[in-house]
């Protein structure tokens, strides 16, 4: 173009392609034919640092500038002189439409962040133009060419995509994201934000952080400040937040830098996860490991008082070893009924009948109300009522055919009302108060006065035994260790 219009100066590697080319062999024909409005379209699309490529003639012949042709990556320079069809092919159905608007119609077609799909490095890909496809016109109003100037937005489209996506799922996180200014002015409020402390982004936008601090650890949010100014990131932490109610809330908090569009640091953003839960679940726990060990040490001792009382001096190794399985396998059970009341209470009455389990059930008369009673109270009674029945069993009503045991409970006093249960024989022998106390009568005397905090009457009826015993009725029965352990 240079021979056309020497007052260009040198432009570049396609005004040097443009000159040597053999237009000629195209329906152009050579440069000196051309119209002068197309030649001076060319001299200004060549020094332009736009993308600029002209589509001219009725076969769209390629004309472009050294700012276009990065855009068409591997077809250049293959494309220059060469009909659109044959180098814009796998989008010439998109392309085609476009430019025969502008050839026919002579009106500008533009759009912004326009879709196209290119295979320009030889791989397909989808790019995004703001393009505006101009006509050029010869001295009788026919358009010559199209003339378009583009700009790729690819990059930019993309980095706006990342960013929706980006903002979407900060908007829908449920972790609570917020961010903060140098000034610690909150700047943005997700919703997993507002679920957690309580303030909607209308009410908090523009306020202090502050407002989510407790009083006593405003300091640390001004370190927090000081170290993200000097670049730093605050790794997942362990603070305690307030919520808009002024209830305090357990979270562990992230907190990074934000820098803006030349690298300088504007503030803050967090990311804070509600963990009160766990907090909780861990302050539960290690009640319940303590709770654990201390009931773990009662079983011991228990298991070990019995373990004495049952072989010491017992004359025939066998007949105590079948009594000591029997003692335990009721302390079992009665940690059984505990395990499915999550070792808070268990029912009385089943406390009872899980006791008796090994005996005719019509030989029992079990009744009272439905009392719930303490883990402490569970394992006394349970014991209590075993050592009754098998002293039933040996020497009392259930050694007899006729022989029944009766067992029932009320409670009476008010506000703070006693249990009173009632264990009677009927129907056996004779029964006489023994020569010397046995293991039973010290267990049941030891876990009345010491588990249960309340005391047994045993009475040696000519009709049976009777065995009445008086406790207050409290969830918080007092647990003392090692009660048996202590009575042997």
């Amino acid at each position: 173009m240079h021979e056309i219009n020497p007052a260009v100066s040198d432009q570049g590697e396609l005004a040097a392609l443009i000159r040597r080319y053999d237009w000629a062999n195209t329906n152009l024909g050579p440069v000196s034919s051309w119209p002068i409005q197309l030649r001076c379209a060319v001299d200004i699309a060549l020094p332009s640092r736009a993308q600029i490529v002209m589509f001219c003639g009725p076969e769209f012949i390629a004309i472009y500038n050294d700012a276009y042709a990065p855009t068409i990556g591997a077809k250049h320079p293959a494309a220059l002189g060469k009909p659109a069809k044959e180098n814009w092919a796998e989008l010439w159905d998109d392309l085609e439409p476009l430019l025969r608007k502008v050839l026919e119609t002579g009106e500008t077609v533009s759009a912004k962040d326009r879709p196209f799909y290119i295979e320009r490095h030889h791989k397909p890909e989808t790019v995004y133009f703001d393009i505006s496809y101009s006509p050029v016109f010869d001295e009788n109003g026919r358009v010559l060419a199209v003339f378009c100037v583009v700009s790729e937005t690819t990059g930019r489209v993309g980095y706006e995509a990342k960013l929706k996506r980006l903002a979407s799922i900060i908007s829908s996180s449920e972790d609570a994201i917020l961010g903060i200014d140098l000034a610690m002015m909150v700047t943005d409020w997700n919703d997993g934000a507002e679920k957690l402390y309580g303030y909607s982004s209308s009410e908090i936008l523009g306020r202090s952080v502050t407002v989510l601090i407790p009083d006593n650890r405003v300091d640390e949010e001004a370190r927090i400040i000081a170290r993200i100014k000097a670049g730093e990131r605050i790794e997942t932490h362990e603070t305690i937040r307030r919520h808009r109610s002024g209830k305090l809330l357990d979270v562990s908090l992230t907190v990074s830098p934000i820098y803006d569009t030349e690298g300088r640091i504007v503030g803050a953003s967090k990311i804070a996860r509600d963990i009160t839960a766990r907090k909780e679940a861990e302050r539960v726990q290690e009640v319940l490991i303590g709770e654990l060990n201390h009931r773990v040490k009662n079983i011991l001792a228990t298991v070990a008082a019995i373990a004495r009382q049952t072989f010491a001096g017992a004359p025939d190794v066998a007949v105590a070893r079948a009594a000591f399985d029997a003692r335990l396998q009721n302390l079992a059970r009665a940690h059984d009924l505990l395990t499915h009341g999550n070792w808070e209470a268990a029912s009385l009455g089943k406390v009872v009948s899980e006791a008796l389990s090994a005996y005719p059930a019509e030989r029992l008369d079990i009744s009272g109300p439905d009392i719930s009673i303490s883990p402490k109270a569970v394992v006394a009674l349970a014991l209590i009522v075993h050592e009754l029945a098998t002293n039933a069993a040996k020497y009392g009503a259930l050694s007899a055919e006729s022989g029944k045991i009766a067992v029932s409970w009320k409670l009476e006093g008010s506000p703070d009302p006693s249990l009173i249960l009632l264990w009677s024989e009927s129907g056996g022998p004779p029964v006489k108060p023994p020569l010397r106390r046995g293991f039973g009568s010290r267990l049941i005397e030891a876990m009345s006065s010491g588990q249960l905090k309340g005391r047994a009457e045993l009475a040696y009826d000519d009709g049976g035994l009777r065995c009445l015993i008086s406790a207050p009725l409290d969830v918080e029965w007092a647990d003392t260790d090692h009660e048996v352990a202590a009575s042997a």
